[in-house]
């Protein structure tokens, strides 16, 4: 995909640029602000925020916003995700960014409820559609590394080490991709997820979904052959649901089954794809500015290049051997 694929207009429908952030207090609660009577999506609870003023960056607007609404000096923040939502009136594009520091007491100044919500305690129905795809992020890894097929290993018990030492190096979101067709011994699934548990981390399973149903994993990650015979979300809500994309489409098709995230690949040229062409940062950006859910950079990208990857309005990296894996 080159830029010239990806679509450069909007729809017919006014489109709106909001900025909002996540304020946390000394026990990790989240402060939410709800909705005034008389305004678009009266009454549901969402991260404080607003829109974003002609010639006005983002962040600019974000701290004028917290003033403004709940009377707040923000210290430094960073960008979380964005996603661009189709509400039947209008569109929104939601750059959300992590506050890490603020002045003041927060309060309703404009007359609005604000509440304090533990993230376990965040509740998606109240909650605006465009804001609902972010709660999953609030205490999620931006760097998921995902492993080579168990199969390449010299024995089981070399790919659990290697689990180990992935879980070492400080990686808390782990996908398990077998090789097509390869079954996975069931003493390989009870190892890594007993050390990721212990790790306070989570894992993802891939692959054959018969297969996958019967693993006590946190999520699971389609890919994007499998997206298309879905007719709805493949898992509880209470598990993760990532999906492979590689253009605008396919991320679509990934929100029409309820998933939660996707990879957008292959940002940059790989040894193991090399006849796939790479997006290049620019068009990977562009095709974020359009996505409707939170992204990961694959391909070709590194735990540092998360950086980049959130100031393209993604949420992270993902990647194999430069994931932990020797």
């Amino acid at each position: 995909m080159t830029a010239a694929d990806i679509p450069d207009f909007e729809p017919q429908r006014e489109t709106v640029e909001v900025a909002a952030g996540v304020l946390r207090d000394e026990d990790g609660r989240v402060l939410l602000s709800r909705r005034p009577d008389g305004r678009h999506l009266a009454g549901s609870w969402e991260f404080p925020g607003g829109k974003v003023e002609a010639g006005e960056a983002p962040d600019q607007a974000l701290e004028r916003e917290l003033a403004e609404e709940l009377g707040v000096r923000i210290g430094p923040s960073r960008p979380l995700a964005s996603i661009r939502h189709e509400y039947p009136e209008k569109i929104v594009r939601l750059r959300l960014f992590e506050v890490h520091s603020f002045r003041g007491t927060p309060q309703g100044v404009e007359g609005q409820e604000i509440r304090w919500v533990p993230i376990s305690g965040l509740d998606a129905g109240e909650m605006p559609a465009a804001d609902r795809p972010l709660i999953r992020l609030l205490d999620l890894d931006p760097h998921y590394s995902i492993s080579p097929a168990p199969s390449t290993f010299e024995s089981p018990s070399r790919f659990i080490e290697a689990w180990q030492q992935c879980l070492q190096a400080g990686f808390r979101l782990i996908r398990l991709r077998p090789a097509p067709g390869e079954r996975v011994p069931n003493e390989v699934v009870e190892a890594i997820d007993r050390m990721t548990r212990a790790s306070g981390a989570r894992w993802i399973a891939s692959g054959d979904l018969d297969q996958c149903y019967g693993w006590p994993a946190h999520g699971i990650h389609l890919s994007a052959a499998q997206i298309v015979h879905l007719d709805r979300r493949p898992w509880p809500q209470e598990r993760i649901v990532i999906a492979s994309c590689h253009d605008l489409e396919e991320t679509r098709i990934a929100d029409s089954v309820q998933a939660d995230l996707v990879t957008l690949s292959p940002v940059a040229e790989t040894a193991s794809h090399p006849d796939a062409m790479p997006l290049g940062w620019d068009a990977f950006e562009r095709v974020i500015r359009f996505c409707p859910l939170p992204a990961l950079a694959l391909g070709g990208v590194r735990p540092d290049d998360w950086a980049r990857s959130r100031a393209a309005g993604a949420f992270g990296v993902a990647g194999i051997s430069a994931f932990g894996w020797r």
